[in-house]
């Protein structure tokens, strides 16, 4: 089973066990972390800024993320394409996304080393 597939999987899962949330993270790197992540309401639209780090001194990583957006019933109302983020050691990255759909309520935020 790929990457994607079992990380698509536990999405679900950890979406049914904790509705409600405003944050979900859903990583699938061993370098990268999440060092912070806030959302503010822009009118109708959800503004999602988050500090990516990487944990290894030396290494560059090259990672893809995509946002999910949902609204107050945990419906998907979109979801971004994969984007390219590199984050090299210890240096923090600043990502930056808005839904393009009103009424998104919740997020969650993907992180992985593969796109396919």
């Amino acid at each position: 089973m790929s990457r994607i597939r079992i990380l698509l999987i536990l999405f679900c899962i950890g979406l049914l066990a904790s509705c409600g949330r405003s944050t979900h993270e859903y990583l699938d790197n061993d370098d990268v972390r999440i060092k912070s992540i806030k959302h503010v309401e822009d009118g109708d639209f959800l503004v999602v800024t988050a500090v990516l780090v990487n944990d290894d001194d030396d290494e560059i990583n090259h990672s893809v993320y995509r946002m999910l957006w949902f609204d107050d019933d945990g419906m998907l109302l979109e979801q971004s394409s994969w984007r390219p983020v590199i984050v090299k050691g210890k240096a923090p990255v600043y990502i930056k996304e808005r839904s393009t759909i009103p009424g998104a309520k919740e997020y969650t935020l993907i992180i992985s080393n593969d796109a396919s």
